[in-house]
C-alpha cells in the first residue's frame, strides 16, 4: 500500500513540474500577451516596476482627480444642454 502511495505521489508531481514547465503554454501566454500590447498600444513595460515615490504617488492621485473632475464637469454640461433642448 505505501509503494502505490508514492507511486501516485510521483505522479501528481510529474502533472504539476509538467505543467508549470511546459514551453508550448508559456510561449502561448507570451504571444497572447504581446498580441494585446499590440492590439491596445500599450508598451512593453517590464512586469516588475519600482515602488513609486511619494512625490509620484501625489502627481498620480492629482492627475486622477483632475480627470474625475473634468468628467464630472463635461457631465454637467451636457445635462444642462439637454434640459434646454
Amino acid at each position: 500500500m505505501l509503494n502505490k502511495r508514492q507511486e501516485d505521489l510521483t505522479k501528481v508531481f510529474d502533472k504539476t513540474w509538467n505543467a508549470k514547465h511546459n514551453n508550448i503554454v508559456q510561449n502561448a501566454k507570451e504571444r497572447e500577451k504581446l498580441f494585446m500590447n499590440k492590439m491596445f498600444n500599450n508598451p512593453n513595460r517590464p512586469s516588475v516596476s519600482k515602488p513609486l515615490t511619494p512625490e509620484q504617488r501625489v502627481e498620480t492621485l492629482q492627475g486622477n482627480m483632475n480627470n474625475a473632475f473634468s468628467g464630472q464637469k463635461q457631465a454637467n454640461l451636457n445635462n444642462i444642454i439637454k434640459k434646454w433642448k
